[in-house]
């Protein structure tokens, strides 16, 4: 009687000599349907049990991630039990046995959160880690922005690479940390991004990353996007920035010309949120809105009392000096605290604002970040 034509029934039955190699690899595949092939095969591996043992060794790892994440984002929790999950965070993703890719990623994501400048290299493979699928993409973008609040500047090569990422938002997440990182050097990929279009899905994508450009070229200081952002400022139509974003870019290009446009802003009817940004933009640009934003520097959103504090430093408020030293210097960002070393810089002529620069130089942790803030970059 001849042998079953159905490999699958012939090595459930006997395997042969040509068919008892692939029994591993086959029992591999059916193991994941249960297939009673594979219980009944004498030669079978045990992936069934390795499945079970893989699962519980991954909620294992992903309990184990989610207990340190959750102590390093408390910013309730004691400095001491803080630290003590970043060593453990830090050391774990430096050993990388076997941490599943979004496990790897929302822990490097956390640890640079929290300040740690171990996290620079897990944070750069999250960002170019394409085994991160399509609802895990958010890591990678998450990564990058996480890399421009570090404000190393070895980020901008990575953030420059993955600046045509076929996926917008890792684009668009990439634009924005470039813009915050505050080197020129990324200047010609942004401006040659706008000239690009990778897809588009849902027919905005690109414009989204095209206007966030913008928003990163401003920060730079390049000139040439000041009458785009303010047509911008006016337009009925815009896919990605908020006007409140597009008058703070205008603040940090630093060109008066566009004291016009913000005037007659502030002097319209517009929400209390765009009305603080626009005073501290106007300040930024040198017109006397100390009084406006003073207020300000008490607000619950951190960011706008720093920026509102620049603001005042900008205009030669001493009133700035105490909330950069004991807010900005101290921030776990480095891109705040790089902003507000450049806000202080005007008050070096005080012994106390001198002092206070040479203790951060002295406890600075992001090398290049030193490095640039000792240049006066």
């Amino acid at each position: 009687m001849a042998a079953p034509g159905n490999p699958f029934v012939s090595m459930a039955a006997r395997p042969s000599e040509q068919t008892r190699g692939l029994c591993p690899a086959l029992a591999m595949y059916l193991s994941c349907v249960n297939c009673p092939f594979v219980a009944a095969c004498p030669y079978k591996t045990r992936l069934g049990d390795f499945g079970v043992e893989a699962a519980a060794q991954e909620n294992e790892a992903r309990d184990r991630a989610q207990r340190l994440m959750t102590v390093l984002c408390n910013e309730g929790a004691p400095d001491a039990q803080r630290q003590q999950a970043a060593d453990e965070a830090a050391a774990w993703l430096e050993a990388d046995t076997g941490l599943l890719p979004h496990i790897r990623g929302a822990l490097a994501i956390a640890l640079g959160d929290y300040g740690d400048v171990r996290a620079f290299e897990p944070l750069v493979a999250t960002l170019g880690d394409l085994r991160l699928g399509e609802q895990q993409s958010f890591l990678r973008e998450d990564a990058a922005l996480t890399l421009g609040d570090m404000n190393d500047a070895r980020a901008c090569e990575p953030l420059t690479h993955w600046l045509t990422d076929w996926r917008p938002g890792v684009r668009f997440a990439c634009a924005v940390a470039l813009g915050r990182l505050g080197l020129p050097e990324a200047v010609p990929a942004l401006k040659s991004l706008r000239d690009i279009r990778i897809g588009d899905d849902f027919g905005q994508l690109n414009e989204q990353v095209h206007e966030m450009c913008l928003h990163a070229l401003a920060l730079l200081g390049e000139a040439e996007v000041r009458e785009p952002l303010e047509q911008l400022l006016t337009a009925e139509r815009r896919v990605a920035l908020s006007r409140a974003e597009i008058v703070f870019a205008l603040g940090e290009l630093g060109d008066t010309a566009s004291v016009p446009a913000l005037e007659a802003l502030y002097a319209s009817e517009i929400g209390e949120g765009l009305r603080h940004y626009t005073a501290i933009a106007l300040g930024r640009l040198g017109r006397d809105t100390r009084e406006l934003v003073h207020p300000l520097l008490a607000a619950e959103d951190e960011d706008l009392a720093l920026h509102a504090a620049r603001a005042l430093a900008a205009l030669g408020d001493e009133r700035a000096i105490e909330p950069l030293v004991l807010r900005g210097l101290t921030c776990r960002r480095g891109y705040i605290r790089r902003l507000s070393v450049q806000a202080l810089r005007p008050f070096l002529g005080q012994p106390a604002v001198r002092a206070a620069l040479e203790a951060y130089a002295e406890q600075e942790p992001v090398p290049s970040l030193r490095q640039r803030l000792a240049l006066g970059a």
